[in-house]
Order: C-alpha cells, then structure tokens, then sequence
C-alpha cells in the first residue's frame, strides 16, 4: 500500500513536493516498525537504504574500539538519516531507536530514481547534506577548544531549544535523559557529567524532576556566555544525520 501524501510531506526532504509527486514517492516507500532500544542499523552494516523518520526518536551512535559510545545525533520526527547510501563506505556509526519509531525507508536504488526525476528532491537533498557538513566542521572544532563542563551547558541549551517545554519552575525537557547519556552527547564520562550537574545544581541552574531536568535557561546562558546560546544551523549535536 502507498504511504499517504500527507505523511510523506512532512518529511524535511519532501517539503515543497507537488500532490503528484508526493503520490509518486509514497508508491516508492516501505514504512518500518522499531520498538524501543532497537538497532536499526549498526556500524559496517551496507549502507544501501535511506531513513525517514515519522514517529518516534533515533540516537545515531559512534563506537570506539573500546565499545564507549558518543551520540553525535538525536533525531526527531522529519528528519532523515542513511543519507551515505551512494557512498562506496560501510555505515560509519549505529541508529537505535530511543523510543517505538516508525520510519519511511527508501532503498538506493528507489531514491536515486526520485532524485533523478523530481528534482526539488534533489535540491532539499543538496541543502540537509550542505547543512550537515557545515555543523560537522563547527563541530569538530568546538569539540577540540572547549572544555566539558562547557560542552554540557550549551548541549542543555540545545535541548532546552528542541525539547523544552516552559514552567513556572523553568524549561522541563520532555526526554527522560541520563547521566550515560549526556555523557555520550558531549564525549566525557558519565562520571564527570555527574559532577558538573551537581555543580550545576548547586548553583541552581538544574533542577531535576523524576527522571527529567528542568533548566533555568537564563541563567545557564548567562553561566556559558554571549554568543553561545544557539544551535547552529538549525543542530544541536544531538539533532539531525547519518
């Protein structure tokens, strides 16, 4: 059955399709179930297939030879990731989904036939792959210039951005995030990571709620500075890729 129009629209990369063509892509599309804590892909696996994602959330994982891992994205419904299916390279990173997700999935040689007939395709493709390498090289070099406690403020920021929702007691973020797993967005120990939050608390910028932190987000901007506040180009390390 072809997915619906109104699905695939949402997509970022089918955004500003005509009716027809959205039409088109839907008979082209197979739509996948992952529960929880599934492996979508894992590193070395073919990179032959191209993810949209319709419900849910996915973290996209990079593996030491250790087996440590650092989340270098954490991606959201509209967002696509496998875009190195026309790489000649294995999958450099694994995909699991961090809740029950339901993804449109797009084999190489389905999408390569829509790129080559529907060019607004194309030119979405062109802009996320030209948005993506931008945030990579600012990426890297924040990574190499900037200390953890700092790297931790301004990913809280990030989060605050995506996932925040406003209270009288300040920005509750709707993940149910870990020490673990902050650890792995800014590249640390989850042992340093709890540190810096009981700093953090201390001073009163984080609070936590069950499993949820609520972020005095003034004051956190303040504590990291001017300038530093905003994801660029739209990602946060914790938002959009593969």
């Amino acid at each position: 059955m072809a997915m619906s129009t109104k699905k695939i629209g949402i997509a970022e990369l089918f955004r500003g399709l005509t009716s027809g063509d959205l039409r088109k892509v839907g008979e082209q599309v197979e739509e996948r179930r992952y529960p929880r804590g599934a492996t979508i892909f894992r590193r070395n696996d073919p990179s032959d297939s191209l993810f949209a994602l319709e419900e849910g959330l996915v973290k996209l994982v990079a593996r030491s030879p250790n087996g440590a891992g650092t989340i270098l994205y954490l991606l959201r419904p509209a967002d696509i990731f496998g875009e190195l299916l026309f790489s000649e390279d294995k999958r450099p990173f694994d995909a699991v989904a961090v809740t029950d997700v339901l993804a449109a999935v797009l084999s190489r040689k389905r999408f390569a036939g829509i790129l080559s007939s529907i060019p607004a395709v194309a030119l979405n493709f062109i802009r996320i792959l030209s948005r993506r390498l931008v945030h990579v090289e600012k990426g890297v070099s924040e990574f190499s210039h900037t200390w953890s406690y700092h790297r931790l403020a301004k990913v809280l920021l990030q989060l605050c951005e995506e996932y925040g929702e406003g209270t009288p007691g300040g920005v509750l973020i709707r993940l149910p995030l870990t020490h673990a797993d902050l650890a792995e967005m800014i590249g640390t120990t989850r042992e340093t990571v709890t540190n810096q939050m009981n700093r953090f608390k201390r001073m009163g910028l984080v609070a936590a709620r069950g499993r949820r932190l609520v972020i005095d987000r003034g004051r956190l901007a303040d504590f990291l500075g001017p300038g530093e506040t905003r994801a660029e180009g739209g990602m946060s390390p914790l938002h959009r890729s593969a």
